[in-house]
């Protein structure tokens, strides 16, 4: 079973779409308790803060060991990242955007990393079973 990550620099760049993601619900949840931005995004908020935090943490994880669950994992909080401001109906129109391009951008990358993942698993298998 192969263990390293199909490429490194695109699950780096999915951990710093995450953290990015949970910094943003960092800083607007700050924001609002000093009362410099309004109330209405709290649902963004807190979306950002949980899904990027996990989306970083499922990053590090495949960049420690690559593992496909924690890359379907990523899939899934990437498609939930962008269809959450139609379904949670954010009402502000920047974090609807943040959340929608962070989320085509995780989707992608970890739809790739599966596909390339496979690959490699399958080219491997192939060839051990032809060297016998």
């Amino acid at each position: 079973m192969r263990h390293e990550v199909p490429s490194k620099a695109l699950e780096w760049t999915s951990l710093i779409l995450g953290a990015g993601l949970a910094c943003t619900g960092l800083v607007a949840a700050s924001l609002a308790c000093v009362g410099i931005v309004c109330d209405d995004t709290s649902a963004a908020t807190w979306n950002a803060g949980l899904v990027g935090t996990l989306i970083a943490c499922c990053s590090a994880a495949l960049l420690y060991r690559y593992e496909t669950w924690a890359e379907w994992s990523n899939l899934a909080f990437g498609s939930w990242t962008m269809v959450a401001p139609f379904l949670l109906g954010f009402g502000a129109e920047s974090p609807m955007w943040i959340h929608v391009v962070v989320g085509i951008c995780v989707t992608t990358i970890a739809a790739w990393q599966l596909l390339a993942g496979s690959k490699a698993w399958t080219g491997s298998r192939t060839r051990s079973a032809a060297h016998r």
